[in-house]
Parts: structure tokens; sequence; C-alpha cells
């Protein structure tokens, strides 16, 4: 438990005017109290970029809890001189929250080792020392220390979190060994602090910059110290690293209040990965990836070539690792690709192989080799740090990357078809999809559309689906059902974070309430369900069976489920309490909750100090003679008293502070009993942190039947999501069929252009065997071949994630996978040039291509010269028309493609336009018509395009005319050569005529 620090009210200077003096005097701006600390401790000296950050659950909006101490012990809460308003501007001012204007009674300091001379002593003061051994011990983490009302960092660590936060460093010792000559020049640590009401801010920055960061808490309160029997009286209060955070934990160990789909870390993985370097050149990879978010651990194994690192590329574009953990040092090369996409901010780190006897009953129901059991070891040891391990122990999360029931896009398809582009926000293909309502709903879509499947049966139970959705939309059950999904909190992300043990209250008891109100409306719509979808004469269960077996799971769980019984057990005013103390003690309704006899004896326990308490007064209103006199508040219970009346008053009584009408006092007895008190309230409070635990231990039991459930609702919200889109104006079903490879559509539309408010012209796609395999298509510029071209792969892929498509009719077969070669751009970290990065994408669509591929080629050969450029086009084009198996391929080019082999499964297609001169112009200007017609464009217009952008008019005039004289030329170089080789043939003694004829045809056909 994290035990938020205290301040005791009974020493604090509450005078406004006295303030600043007493600020002076003490050395101190705010005043300690029982459990605070002197500051001024640092972290050890780490130079690695290796950094992580953590963050407690209770350290957002967690109200401080007060605690009171007896005058007896105010000696022990002295102040450091790094707390004072001279080296901290933004010390919280305690004693401006007085409404009343009272006086100090200031106690005897004593000297401590934090007021003396740096020149008399060069020892560290307790903290300093606890600091630095929490250092020694967490070298990997930039450690946030709490002390007081703030967070600081230490030495190096300070230095590193300044700048990256903007905040002040006060300068002090930068080592924890003093191997810096500087840091003999001073006594303390360098460190820099924050508010801890800034805490989640500052870790999104720490862990944006892929830092570790490690949350230290004071794990102790002055009372639990002064009775507890294990506790040393002596020392500092005890501090822990409680939380440990990063960019992939962040989201999972932190409690976010958003209302978005996305948080940090969301879609982020840590991945253990080790590689073997084979004798014929090739890599032999093991992967596991863990994502916290969905409770997922992927794992894989494959080859690829030294040379290529496409594969592993494709994996990271998939699951977007941020940590990544080794057991043994990888191949230079891998290191370098794996640093270099994720722009060197990737945090490696080395873990030693170690035997976990955890893991053994995993290996019983997982059959994966025994290097993948290595990672999943190194893997346990990093998650324990993040409190996650849990998650590597239960063997339904483990699944594998590739399966043959759907297809992989590759990073250029992913990107050039901008499936998630902009963040998947406007513009992208997800965006036109994307009407799901949670959070896990939008996961569950994003991989649907990156994984579209490859089974027709699987297709047609999802198209089955999203027309039943929107067949039966406007019933009451599906009504209900959308609307209490519009307020359906990440309860996927929650059923993780209750296994990993680091969710708040208030997050399980909405948990809980959203699967309640699912509960009811199942049960209010148990007819619906029994007669049409559990019937097997149900209209429902014939029109889906998919939907049917959702709904019929999602209603078994919830009949047998324990989760309304544990929502029970929750005092629901409690959950609501803002007070942090009455919020963690009060959270279980003691009427059901099943454990509550050790909370009660607690409580009792109080209940006996408070009549004490009670009896005092009683006591003190008779020797006053003051039957009505109450104490103060019930929280220091002091004795307020009158200034005129304080002659007859006991000489034991502690005066604790003064008005200048009354004066407060403590008896000798309520000092001891307050003592008491606050003890037996912490003891509360620990138990109540216990019993909440094992109150998610309860839930956890359910991991599996709950997160199947919560799977279910996520495949539905995917479901109503296609549907919703499916809705649009004249979106049919796709037909499939098992017959060859086609493609026939009509009036077909680019649904990304469309959802753009564009009036936007359709066209007929036609391409099988027999209307041909291989269109090349030209055009004028800017005249809509890219659109065309990348209209049809969405086609294809909504038709096989099961969506309805733009178009009065789609038939098509199923393709095994989708590759694109389209757009220009260099990568200059790799030292790539435009041209070479284009021919290694068509490298790779050669390499990984079948004959049941979609291929979208657009310009290749652009990134270099006219002749080689069309040279590598014609070959590209020439090698898949002669291959066994053509693709279905989309060559879009500017270059005359004649002579190519196999016309048969050929044809050449152009984006109609037409021709115009307007006055003052040289050139011919186009009007777009963006319809697909038979044919070749002989000219591309590119002038028309210069217009476009503004160019001066004279400067296009003068091209045209250097462009009409370029192209006269050639056409006479090109006379002359066919002259010249007609001329040969004819002349040539040693072939015969029939010779010369075919020659002569040949020729003509090139």
């Amino acid at each position: 438990m994290a035990v938020q620090p205290t301040i005791s009210k009974f020493f604090k200077s509450v005078s406004k005017g006295d303030s600043k003096d007493n600020r002076a005097s003490n050395n101190g701006g705010k005043p300690n109290s029982s459990t605070h600390d002197a500051d001024g401790l640092s972290g050890p000296t780490d130079g690695t970029s290796k950094i992580d950050v953590s963050v407690n659950d209770t350290v957002k909006g967690d109200k401080k809890r007060a605690r009171s101490a007896p005058k007896k012990n105010t000696e022990e809460f002295t102040e450091s001189k790094e707390d004072s308003p001279e080296n901290d501007e933004e010390e919280y001012n305690e004693e401006e929250q007085e409404e009343e204007e009272v006086q100090e009674v200031k106690p005897k300091k004593k000297k401590t080792a934090a007021s003396r001379s740096p020149k008399t002593s060069s020892k560290l003061t307790p903290l300093d020392q606890q600091v630095k051994e929490l250092k020694l011990k967490n070298f990997d983490k930039l450690l946030v220390v709490r002390v007081g009302y703030k967070y600081k960092c230490f030495a190096q660590d300070a230095v590193v979190a300044s700048r990256i936060l903007h905040i002040k460093l006060v300068p002090g010792k930068l080592t924890l060994d003093d191997s810096d000559p500087q840091d003999l020049q001073h006594k303390q640590f360098a460190y820099c602090s924050f508010p801890d009401s800034r805490i989640n801010v500052h870790l999104v920055r720490l862990v944006t910059r892929n830092l570790k960061v490690g949350i230290v808490e004071q794990v102790e309160t002055s009372a639990l110290k002064k009775y507890s029997a294990d506790s040393l009286k002596s020392t500092v209060f005890e501090r822990k690293v409680t939380t440990t955070v990063s960019k992939a934990t962040y989201g999972i160990n932190n409690t976010v209040e958003s209302d978005k789909k996305r948080i940090l870390g969301d879609t982020s993985s840590i991945w253990a990965l080790d590689v073997e370097c084979h004798d014929d050149g090739t890599y032999h990879y093991w992967l596991v990836s863990v994502d916290l978010n969905n409770g997922e651990v992927i794992h894989d194994e494959f080859e690829e070539q030294k040379h290529s690192t496409s594969q592993l590329e494709l994996r990271m574009k998939y699951l977007e690792p941020v940590e990544l953990i080794t057991y043994r040092n990888l191949p230079d090369a891998v290191t370098k690709v794996l640093q270099r996409a994720n722009n060197d901010s990737l945090r490696i780190e080395d873990r030693k192989e170690t035997v976990l006897p955890q893991l053994e009953g995993l290996k019983q129901h997982l059959n994966l080799p025994a290097e993948t059991f290595k990672l999943i070891s190194a893997l346990f040891g990093c998650l324990e740090d993040y409190k996650n391990e849990e998650l590597l122990l239960i063997a339904s999360n483990y699944k594998p990357f590739s399966s043959k029931a759907h297809m992989l896009l590759n990073s250029n398809a992913l990107e050039s078809l901008d499936i998630f582009t902009n963040g998947s926000g406007k513009g992208s293909l997800f965006w036109v999809l994307d009407h799901t309502r949670t959070a896990f709903g939008y996961r569950q879509l994003r991989e649907w559309i990156s994984k579209p499947l490859l089974n027709r049966t699987d297709i047609e139970d999802r198209l089955d689906a999203v027309e039943c959705v929107k067949e039966e939309i406007n019933k009451l059950f599906f009504e209900s059902l959308n609307q209490l999904l519009k307020n359906t909190p990440d309860l996927l992300r929650t059923l993780n974070r209750i296994a990993y043990g680091r969710t708040s209250r208030k997050e399980v008891y909405f948990f809980l309430k959203q699967l309640s109100l699912f509960g009811g409306h199942f049960s209010a719509h148990s007819v619906y369900i029994n007669s049409e979808i559990r019937s097997s004469n149900g209209a429902l269960y014939h029109r889906s069976k998919l939907l049917a077996t959702l709904f019929q799971e999602m209603a078994d769980f919830l009949d047998n489920s324990p989760m309304p019984y544990l929502m029970s057990m929750i005092n629901v005013s409690a959950v609501m309490e803002k007070d942090m103390e009455k919020h963690v003690t009060g959270f279980f309704n003691l009427n059901n909750y099943d454990n509550s006899e050790v909370i009660i004896q607690r409580q009792r326990e109080i209940g006996a100090v408070q009549d004490e308490l009670t009896e005092e007064l009683h006591r003190v209103q008779k020797m006053l003679g003051r039957p009505y006199l109450k104490y103060k508040d019930e929280v220091e219970y002091l004795i307020e008293v009158r200034n005129s009346q304080l002659k007859n008053l006991p000489p034991d009584w502690v005066k604790v502070n003064n008005t200048k009408m009354v004066s407060r006092f403590h008896t000798p007895i309520t000092i001891k009993l307050v003592e008491r008190l606050q003890y037996h309230k912490d003891m509360l409070y620990n138990e109540a942190e216990a019993e909440y635990r094992r109150f998610l231990q309860k839930i956890t039991k359910e991991y599996q039947p709950l997160k199947k459930f919560i799977r279910n609702i996520g495949n539905y919200d995917s479901l109503l999501a296609l549907a919703a889109t499916s809705c649009n104006a004249n979106y049919v079903r796709p037909i499939f069929t098992d017959e060859k490879q086609c493609i026939n559509a009509v009036n077909a539309r680019n649904p990304v252009i469309e959802s753009l408010d564009v009036n936007y012209v359709s066209n007929d796609i036609k391409m099988s065997e027999k209307d041909g395999k291989v269109l090349i298509i030209t055009g004028p510029n800017m005249g809509g071949k890219s659109s065309y071209v990348r209209q049809v792969a969405f086609l294809v892929l909504l038709a096989q994630i099961g969506s309805f498509v733009p178009a009065d009719h789609l038939e098509l077969s199923i393709f095994d996978n989708i590759f694109t070669r389209i757009g220009a751009y260099d990568n200059l970290l790799r030292g790539e040039s435009t041209f070479k990065v284009e021919l290694l994408e068509v490298m790779q669509i050669i390499k990984n291509s079948t004959s049941n591929s979609l291929l979208l080629l657009d310009e290749v050969g652009r990134g270099t010269s006219t002749e080689d450029g069309k040279a590598i086009a014609f070959t590209v084009l020439q090698y898949f028309l002669t291959m066994n198996g053509c693709p279905f391929i989309l060559f879009t080019t500017h270059y005359s493609m004649s002579g190519l082999p196999n016309p048969a499964i050929l044809r050449h297609y152009h984006m109609d336009f037409v021709e115009e001169r307007k006055p003052g112009e040289n050139w011919p200007s186009v009007v777009f018509l963006y319809k697909l017609k038979e044919g070749f464009a002989h000219n591309s217009y590119g002038l028309n395009v210069a217009r476009l952008a503004n160019l001066d008019r004279d400067i296009i005039n003068r091209a045209y005319e250097i462009s009409e004289h370029m192209r006269a030329d050639y056409e006479r170089i090109q006379n002359l050569e066919l002259s010249w080789r007609i001329k040969k043939i004819l002349s040539s003694p040693s072939i015969s005529m029939n010779q010369k004829v075919a020659k002569l045809i040949d020729l003509n056909a090139k």
C-alpha cells in the first residue's frame, strides 16, 4: 500500500502575519509532519537511455490524509534546507490555507545533520541515504520520489527529468559516489520537483521519451511507525518503488480518466526476440510479443534472408514494439533495423535466462519450441517490474501471429492505401468504417481491417451477421443494446488491470455496474432471446448463426455470472466519496461482503477509542463548568478556551495554537488517545487495502469467461460498425465465387473519396481470364488512374472483411493478398534513393505474390531516366505475363507498353478526357472525365498540371515548344532506326525470303 504522506496540524504555522518570519527562522516553507522526511536525496548517476517510468493508481486525485502527533515528538520533525522557499519557489504554503489568523506555538528544534554546514560534515541525510539505496537497486529506472506533497527526482535522474519537463534543477551532487569532482562542493543531491497533482502530466512526457519510470511512495505512517514492533523508530519513513511504468504500460498501469477510445500505449507491445544465424545465409527468428491492454501474448517463428528484413518489419508494423527484451546479443543488422523502424527510440533490455517453476504448468498446455519458452522466461522478469507478469501464466492468452484464416497486408499496402493514415483519422479507410461505440470494439475492428479473411465460409458468416443487423436494427432489443454500448467503458482494459491488481475502486465499480446493465438488458429481453435467438426456429438464428452464437454465449455468461453478487458487496456512496480515507475504508457493504469481520473489528477498536475521547470530553466539561463544550473537530480533538479564562487551566495541558480570542489545547489523555486513534485508523486502512486485493482476486478467477464475454461484445460492436457503413447509399453485398479468379463490378466507387463529399464518378471493373488479368492504364496526369486502382483494392478489402461495398454489383473470388507499389519517396536513414525504394518494393512483390494475389503497380520506373524506366517497366510486366499463374495486375504508366507477350490476358485502358485549347495557350488543355475506357492515351498532358499549379503561362508556352521539338526529334530518330532495320533485313543474303517476311512481321509487332 502506498500511504499518502500527511502533515500534522499540531505544529504547523497558521499565522499569516508570521508565516514569512517563521519560514525564515526554521529553514522550511512547509512545516514537517509526523509523516514527513527531510528531503534531499538523489538517485545514482545513470547515463543510459534505457529508463522507464511508472505510476501509482492512487497518485491521481488522491486526497491527503491528515495525521496527528503529540507535542513531545515535535523535535523529531525538523526540515531540510531543500524544502525552504529559497530553494523551491513552488513549495506548498499550507499556512495560507487557514481561515483564522493564529499564532504557532513553536517547539524547540534540535540540530540535525541537515542544518549543519557542509564544511563540517559530508554525511548524507537519512533521506538522501534512503534514496541512494533505492537507486542502487533500480539503475534501469528514472526514480520519482514522493516527499511531502511533491515528487522529486535526484542526481542524474533530476538532470534528465528537468530537461524533459522544463523545470528548475536545484544544484547539488550529481553522482552517488562523488565521482564528479564538483560533487564535493555540495552536501546534498541535485534535485528537481513538481506538485503531486501534476504527476500524470509529467509521466506522459517522460514515458513518451521511452523512459522507464519508477514511482517511489512512502509506505508507513507515523502512528504505524510508533506502535509497530518491526519499525525502526530512529530511521526515516520507509519508501518503496510501488509502481513502474513505460510507454507500453502507462495506459494499463495508470488510472486515466478519458472519454477517448485511445490512450497512450494502447496498441504498443513489449517484445522478446531471439535470432540465430544459419550457415546458408538466413536468420531464424523466435518472437514473443505482449499486448498488456488486450491481454494477448503473440508468438511467432520465421526465417528470412540476411539481406532482407521485410518479414521482421511486417511484424513491427502490426505489433508496434516499444520495448525489446533479449537474453543474448542480437546481430547488429537486426538491432539496426529495429531501432531504425522506431526512430531510435526502442528501449532494449538484456535479461538473463532463468528457470521459472511458474511456467511448468504453461508448458503442459502450449506446444511451443524451447526457444520460445526461454523468451517467455525473460519476459516474465521484465513484467515483474511492472507487476503484470500474471498475463503470461494464462494459456488462453497465447495465439500465433500468422494464420491461414486471414491475410497479412504488408506495410507498403497499409500506407499506400491509406488504411490507417493520419492516426486512423480523416481520409483513411478506417475512418470510413469506424462507427464503433467502445474502445475494445475499436481495436477489434482495426484488427479485422488489417487482417482480411481468407475462408469463404467465415466471410459469408460475417456478411450474414452484418445483413441481419441492418434488418433488425430497429428492434427494441438491438436499440437498447446499442444504446448501452455508447456509455460502455473499456471493459477489456479494466479486466486486465484487475488481473494485474492495478485498478482503482471507482473503475472496478463501473466495470461491475456495466456488466450488471448488460445482465439487466438480457434479462428484460429474455422472451425475444429465447424465441428468436436460442430457438432453432427463430428468425435471427436462421439469418445469422454467427450473431446468434454471440448472443447465446453472452446470455449464458450473464445467467451464470457471479458479478451481480460481487456488485452487491460494494458500498456505492463510498465509491463516490472524495475523501480518500472514507473512499478506501468504506468501499465494502459490510452487510453483504463475505469477509467483513476483520474490518468490523477494526471499526470497533476505533469506536472504543472515540468513546474514551468522549469520556475525556465529559471530564473536561465538568472541570471547566461548560456542559456544552465540544471538541473543535474530530480530527485533532482540540479543546478551545477563551483567552480570558486561561488562568485556571491545569499546567499539564499542551497549548497547540491560538487566535486573538481563543487558545487551543490538548490534555495529556487526548494526546495519547489521538495517537491510538490514528494507529487504529491506519490499521483499518491497511486491512481495507488487503480486502480490496482479495476482492480483485475474486473477479480474476472469472478472467477467461469475462474476457470471452467482452470479446463477444467487441465483435458485435465491430459488426454494428460494418452494418452502419453498409447502410450508406448504393452499398451492396458482394457475391463470392469459387470459380477462377475474377472481379466484376458495376458502377463501383472509391469509398474514401466518396466519403469526403466529392461527386465521385463510378466505374466498372472487369478482370478475369477472359476479360484480362493484367490491365495497363494510361491517361493524363491527375486523370484518376491512382484513385481507380485503389478503388479496386478497397472493394476487395471491404468484401473480405465482411462489409458491403460501394457498387451496384460486385462479384469476385477470394484473393490471398494485396501488394502495392504506389507513390515515390526515399529513405535517407537507410541510404536508399527514391528509385532504390521503388525497386525494393517491386522485388518484394515478385518474391511474395502468387496467382491469387492482387497487384497495384503505379508508374514503375518513374525514378530514373526515361529509357531505363521504360525498360524496367516493360521487363517487370513481361515477367508476370510469362509466369505460370499470372496474378491480377493493375499497372498504371505513362510509357507506351507495346510488344508485350501473352496478349490474351492483357488489356489496355485509359482514363477518359476531353482535349481543348484556350486563348493565349499554345498547349492543349484537358477536361477530366474520370471514366475508364479501352485503348491507349498517347499523351500525359503534364503541361495541364503545370497550369493547375498556376505556373507562369510564358513558362508553360516555352515548355510546350521544347516538348514538341523533342517529340519530333524522337520520332525522326525512330523512323530512321526503323528504315535502317528494314534495309538490313532485306539486304541480308544469308536468310531466305520466308525468314525475311517473318522478321519484318516481328519488327512491326515491336
